[in-house]
């Protein structure tokens, strides 16, 4: 990336933040307000599909932590992770990490070249709102997303001006520091967050892996640093339109360690990767009474360079990722009350790799119509469609159907059902890396259904219980895998048919009792994917479950506040996973399960004009020696403690 384009998106949003800083008054009384608590319901029970929304509660408690831990910790979704800042991965529903879509403003962030993301690299301080879509509920934002979509959204304040800043400590060597700036000139906001994270990440585990019995060790080559911030600028046009500039940039630097087999055996190993990217984004918005209009365009920058030496090999891997997009929305309420929504959206992707014989690209046009009809109060129906062309070649069309149906008027209780059919297209790794891609590759289709239903009953004028309930089934066909071949390494084949089919059930409850705020939250999801063709069957494989998709998840969140001492503790269960499809391969077949339990305790109080936050928490408090992926450590019982101020 030139010097050049660099300097001017960090130095146009700084010159535009000083001016704003110099010409807005400083606020120099505080109002204290008594503490106001509003129960209620804050996902759509009139929605046909499932959708979560991570609240601000379980956000702040992982707030020092990246997006995946978060999910981790309070979603059903499986993250695979290889260790604290290394790769993680996100599957819903038994899918794989390419099936499930994450973006940021509307934008999708998945690597071209991957086709998925790095959850280790999405600072959770950075995004004030964590939305997941379940099956086709993605569509109306993103095809490909078999499995669901993680949606990222930041707002400004624009409340009042802000400046907050955090600092932690943390078992390892661990430090964190992050920093927000809003402010507000008459039509003028500006919004600033900053992020800088570091650990040597030298934990203590036990090395099964090591014959004839295991060793104690410590993790070495494994240290980690993120430098990041994002800057909004927002202008109010008129009270019904504005424009609004968002820019994300990010440094990452980790060195990734051996695994646990090949700890002793020397060989001069060194092994490392280098991220920068930059995600600017121009946003008109226009707001009437019955009609919404939206029109954005990004430019996404990405540099990725890693890095392996050992005895026997040289990897020196350089990518370069440029991509250009618009999308254009509209709603509005139509006659009868019928929502229609439709957008476009354009992408252009360039991808120069060592890794690919040539530059290549990836042209796609994609369009959706959405139209929702409530009836009486009772009965909701909504029918989508969406269609892409990609290079050209035309995808068939991407529908879903959906139902919501509301039997008493007395009762919150949601019935809801859908059907839709989706398209993922390959990687440009699936289908170009140098020499084991794959270029007759099919795209992956699936076809999934999926009923639930939603219970809200509010217990009296201070306690609220919500209970969530779904089934879905979902079949796709042409599922790409990378499998190891006879002559060369790994390679990506399509699979004909994988079917995956499961449950989830959720329970939160909050309320108020005396002056004890408190709120209580679990989830449980079962699910079950195998192969399903032919061939599969004959070759014994139909009832094996895949790899790294666990059969069972669970988590739990509580929170106990009062007077401004708080304790939150929270929990997460993964069952038992296959790491090979083969049993006569010379490694483990299954990785056992794991529950981890962390708990925090902490006080908010005033000084002077200046609120605090001390925090001490305990992750992984019973000590629970586990691994997530096989070979890879991970930490035993570690601390962290953590102080916030706001001004």
């Amino acid at each position: 990336m030139p010097n050049t384009f660099l300097k001017y998106l960090i130095i146009v949003p700084t010159s535009l933040l000083l001016a704003l800083n110099t010409q807005s008054q400083s606020v120099y009384d505080t109002l204290l307000l008594s503490e106001l608590e509003v129960i209620g319901n804050l996902d759509d029970l009139n929605s046909t599909t499932k959708v979560t929304t991570i609240d601000s509660i379980k956000r702040n408690e992982l707030n020092l932590q990246d997006i995946g831990e978060l999910l981790a910790a309070f979603t059903p979704v499986f993250v695979k992770s290889y260790g604290r800042g290394t790769l993680s991965t996100v599957s819903f529903r038994g899918t794989g990490a390419s099936h499930t879509k994450v973006l940021w403003e509307g934008f999708n962030i998945n690597s071209p070249m991957l086709g998925q993301t790095d959850f280790s690299l999405l600072p959770n301080s950075f995004f004030n709102e964590v939305e997941l879509n379940y099956g086709g509920g993605s569509l109306i934002e993103i095809s490909g997303a078999l499995g669901g979509s993680v949606s990222l959204k930041s707002k400004i304040d624009q409340t009042n001006s802000i400046f907050s800043i955090h600092q932690s400590i943390g078992s390892f060597n661990t430090y964190l520091t992050s920093a927000v700036l809003n402010l507000k000139k008459e039509r003028i906001s500006s919004s600033t967050h900053f992020v800088r994270q570091s650990s040597v990440n030298d934990f203590q585990y036990y090395n099964n892996a090591l014959l004839p019995v295991g060793k104690e060790m410590i993790q070495t080559d494994a240290d980690f640093v993120v430098n990041g911030f994002t800057q909004q600028l927002a202008y109010k046009i008129s009270g019904k339109q504005q424009i609004k500039f968002i820019t994300w940039n990010q440094w990452n630097n980790r060195t990734i360690p051996k695994i646990m087999t090949n700890v002793e055996k020397g060989g001069n190993h060194r092994e490392w990767q280098k991220d920068f990217s930059s995600r600017n984004i121009l946003q008109w918005e226009l707001n009437t009474s019955k009609t919404q209009w939206e029109a954005k365009a990004a430019y996404f920058y990405e540099e990725l360079d890693y890095y392996l030496q050992t005895s026997d090999s040289l990897i020196d891997s350089k990518n370069l990722v440029e991509s250009y997009s618009f999308i254009g929305n509209v709603s509005t309420e139509l006659v009868n009350t019928f929502i229609l929504k439709a957008g476009i959206e354009l992408l252009r992707e360039n991808v120069i790799s060592n890794n690919y014989i040539e530059k290549k690209q990836r042209h796609k046009i994609s369009s959706y119509v959405s139209l929702k009809k409530t009836f009486k109060k009772k009965f909701t129906a909504e029918a989508l469609v969406r269609a892409e062309v990609s290079d050209s070649e035309f995808i068939p069309l991407m529908p879903m159907i959906g139902i919501n149906y509301k039997p008493f008027a007395r009762h919150d209780l949601h019935i809801r059902a859908n059907v839709s059919r989706n398209y993922n297209l390959p990687s440009l790794n699936d289908l170009y890396w140098y020499p084991n891609g794959n270029e007759d590759l099919k795209p992956e289709q699936s076809l999934q259904t999926e009923a639930g239903l939603d219970y809200s009953l509010k217990l009296n004028n201070k306690n609220l219980l919500t209970v969530s309930g779904s089934a879905y089934i979902s079949s796709v066909n042409n599922w790409i895998i990378w499998e190891p071949g006879d002559y060369i390494d790994w390679h990506p084949e399509n699979i004909p048919k994988v079917l995956s089919r499961g449950a989830e059930l959720s329970c939160q409850i909050k309320g108020k009792y005396r002056n004890i705020l408190y709120s209580f939250f679990g989830e449980y999801a079962v699910t079950r994917t195998t192969r399903n063709s032919d061939s599969a069957k004959i070759s014994g494989l139909s009832n094996i479950q895949l790899i790294y998709v666990p059969m069972h998840t669970a988590n739990g969140f509580l929170n106990i506040s009062t007077r401004g001492y708080y304790v939150n503790w929270s929990l997460s269960f993964t069952s038992s996973r296959n790491t090979s499809l083969n049993k006569d391969k010379n490694s483990p077949f299954i990785l056992p399960s794991y529950m981890l339990n962390n708990i925090s305790v902490g006080k908010k109080f005033m000084l002077k004009k200046a609120g605090f936050d001390i925090r001490f928490k305990i992750y992984n408090v019973f000590n629970v020696d586990y691994q997530a992926v096989l070979w890879r450590a991970m930490p035993g019982r570690n601390f962290e403690i953590s102080l916030n101020c706001k001004i």
